[in-house]
């Protein structure tokens, strides 16, 4: 099957899914925005009985999804963990925001490093990726293909079809942790991220940046928009990105490795009175070098030679969406919201890599491996909202029905490379086979229903939720003409309880329950269940009431089931009886103490253990999970007349050790990275910056897992400058 047939399955999904309700999504309130308290009640009769419902009136339309700008480092407001526009104390999860002047100040290329100073995240996984996936591990669970969503839909991606997040088109990115099932359905047990899309904006104001940096990067963007008439009805936004560069590391003959990127994004909206329409899209290539680091493993160390081949190495990926979110308010208790989405990301992927080293440590071994992959995706989301008094008790419910459909077609080629000398290497070129040894086609739906109460009485807040999700997937293999169905269902709760004092504090108990689907069978056709999550979490968040700050802390028991291990009465089946288990502590700081002052901290402490398991690693800790990380970020705009536009700042990232295999018997040391950033405003408009990552150059290994190591990024130094008008 090509692309354009998947395209034609999916274009026609969609349109059913779009013809199937009134396409409708909004907005209301402003940041800070209160609830009316002269709200006048109304009196409604049912079956003899006299029903006393008081509306919330609403002072003014607020987009629901908190898409305009957060000011600062401190976010108020969040819809991620609830799909409606909750202030964050109110919320019963531990969430971070990360704000676009934060991406900013940190000038994060990746996603990875827009949210690495978050408690609770850990980052980098394999080194050094050029492939730009949003690499991220949340609560010691891989979040990156089972977690990922933009303005509030699924982000589907296979393992190299998946798409990719441009940073500078993003206002908002919120880090949810913990499952959260009851409003997303399929989604990895560690958390989920949700980025927010920039809007068009009235009042904003217009950007060019041209940057420079380590590595012979040079890069270009703008984000332009506006009013598009008089009355400001309609807006428009504009955001694009060229870039140009090389890498980290040169193939031992000299030849550079690239890292290029050609990105835009339009956005149109039109407001009415009570209905608002803001269509979106965006178009992405990047042509980009498979592998950015040199072969080294435990016994050789590192070699400095890059394992792949220059003129074969190659990892193309073009992709686009389209969508729109779209809003209608009835009156000031009823709201009906609606987001869609339609995206496609092409792959084509293929690279030499280190096998076996051989006795002598250095002559290495090479294979090649091939992966073109091409993925489409339609989703949609219908929420119906009602705010109103009942008996005393404030409700905000939600009512929800969301789809997604996505087609994958992928094949996988592998064969043998020349092996290549460590000490005197050679490269001779390398090819693929003509055949691939997988070629498939998967078809993935899923459907859902929630439902959701927020329910405040004086002080009390409860916060109740389920959701009914349906899953199937159907594997075509194109190989051998078969194919295999599957199909599963899950209902997932939540119930979270905050009491809010008047000094800013509000503690909060929750239960939460969360599930990812599980392709396959085991060896005797019975097909693998979901693997199933369930958490508690107990925490206080602190909003003082003078100051610009939000505190978290919280602790939490996250228990994931239906892990696959072996069968102990046949080594060739694959049973669930595997469960993991991770008990800890995060605390959260954001927050600008004086005027000038940005900062935030975190710091988290995980206990990770394999409670069971058939693969004789009962009691241990997974790889990959550090039990200590800690960060802190800080930046001071002086304020000092004569001084005035100088600002500087910068932070340190600590990633405690971790286990390289299931048996704990190799492990990864810790490490500690420093940042900065100086920046000077000539005048109003015209903003000069110079940025470092890793500034001491520290050399380090992420991890020494699957026979190599991993090193991490060394100094990347940038310079830009920016013009806004």
């Amino acid at each position: 099957m090509t692309m354009r047939t998947a395209r034609s399955g999916l274009r026609g999904a969609l349109r059913a899914a779009l013809l199937g309700g009134t396409a409708i999504i909004v907005c209301m309130g402003s940041p800070g925005l209160g609830l009316a308290q002269d709200a006048k009640p109304t009196e409604e009769k049912k079956d003899g009985e006299t029903l006393e419902l008081t509306p919330v009136q609403v002072e003014a339309l607020r987009s629901i999804t908190s898409y305009e700008a957060t000011e600062g480092y401190v976010s108020y407001y969040s819809v991620a963990a609830t799909k409606t526009d909750t202030p964050a104390i109110e919320t019963p999860q531990s969430i971070s925001t990360i704000g676009r002047q934060e991406i900013e100040d940190r000038g994060a290329k990746t996603m990875a490093e827009a949210v690495r100073y978050s408690p609770g995240v850990t980052v980098d996984n394999y080194g050094v990726d050029p492939r730009g996936y949003d690499s991220i591990t949340i609560r010691g669970f891989y979040s990156s293909t089972t977690g990922s969503f933009r303005d509030g839909l699924r982000m589907d991606g296979n393992a190299f079809a998946a798409y990719t997040t441009e940073p500078y088109a993003i206002e908002r990115i919120d880090v949810m942790r913990g499952p959260s099932g009851a409003l997303y359905g399929q989604a990895e047990a560690g958390g989920v991220v949700d980025r927010t899309t920039k809007r068009p904006n009235a009042d904003m104001r217009q950007e060019i940046r041209v940057e420079a940096g380590s590595w012979d990067h040079f890069q270009g963007a703008f984000d332009l928009g506006g009013k598009a008439n008089e009355d400001g009805s309609l807006l428009f936004r504009l955001t694009g990105v060229a870039r140009e560069s090389n890498t980290e590391f040169d193939y031992n003959d000299g030849t550079s490795q690239d890292n290029n990127r050609l990105f835009i994004a339009p956005a149109l909206t039109w407001k009415g009175d009570k209905t608002e329409i803001t269509f979106l899209a965006d178009y992405m290539k990047d042509s980009r070098s498979p592998l950015f680091n040199t072969f080294a493993n435990e016994t050789v160390g590192r070699t400095g030679v890059v394992a792949g081949e220059p003129g074969f190495d190659q990892f193309h990926q073009e992709q686009f969406s389209v969508g729109y979110a779209l809003a209608h308010r009835f009156d000031d208790t009823f709201t009906f919201r609606q987001t869609a989405r339609y995206f496609e990301v092409e792959v084509d992927y293929q690279t030499v890599s280190p096998g076996v080293l051989a006795p002598d440590n250095r002559t290495l071994n090479r294979t090649t491996f091939g992966a073109p992959d091409e993925l489409a995706q339609a989703a949609i989301d219908n929420q119906l909202e009602a705010r109103f008094d009942f008996k005393g008790m404030k409700h905000t419910m939600l009512f929800g029905f969301d789809y997604s459909r996505s087609v994958d077609e992928f094949s996988y080629y592998s064969g043998l490379a020349a092996p290549l000398d460590l000490i005197n290497p050679v490269y001779t070129g390398a090819a693929l086979p003509a055949t691939p040894y997988l070629s498939n086609e998967q078809t993935l739906t899923q459907t859902g229903v929630y439902m959701q109460d927020q329910i405040k009485l004086d002080k009390w807040l409860l916060t109740l939720g389920g959701r009914y999700s349906w899953v199937d997937l159907d594997t075509d293999d194109l190989l051998n003409n078969t194919t295999q169905s599957f199909q599963d269902s899950a209902f997932t709760g939540r119930i979270g309880l905050t009491y809010l004092f008047d000094n800013g504090v509000a503690p909060y108990a929750s239960f939460i329950q969360g599930f990812v689907p599980r392709q396959g069978t085991d060896l005797y056709g019975k097909p693998f269940e979901p693997e199933d999550s369930t958490q508690y979490e107990v925490g206080v968040k602190y909003q003082p009431l003078n100051y610009n700050a939000l505190f978290t802390a919280s602790v939490f028991h996250l228990t994931k089931t239906n892990v696959q291990t072996r069968d102990p009465s046949d080594i060739n089946n694959t049973l669930q009886t595997g469960e993991i288990e991770v008990r800890g502590l995060e605390l959260e700081a954001k927050a600008g103490l004086f005027k000038g002052l940005d900062l935030t901290a975190a710091y988290a402490f995980m206990d990770a253990e394999v409670t069971q398991s058939n693969d004789g690693n009962v009691g241990l800790s997974p790889v990959l999970v550090p039990e200590h990380t800690a960060s802190l970020w800080a930046v001071y705009s002086v304020q000092q007349p004569e001084l005035r536009g100088l600002r500087f700042g910068g932070g340190v990232r600590y990633v405690g050790s971790v286990y390289n295999d299931t048996l704990n018997t190799s492990e990864n040391p810790d490490y500690l990275l420093v940042d900065a950033l100086v920046g000077y405003a000539v005048n109003d408009n015209m903003t000069v910056e110079l940025r470092a990552t890793n500034l001491l150059d520290e050399e380090y290994t992420t991890t020494c897992a699957f026979g190599s190591c991993y090193y991490g990024p060394g100094r990347w130094v940038s310079a830009n400058l920016t013009y806004r008008w």
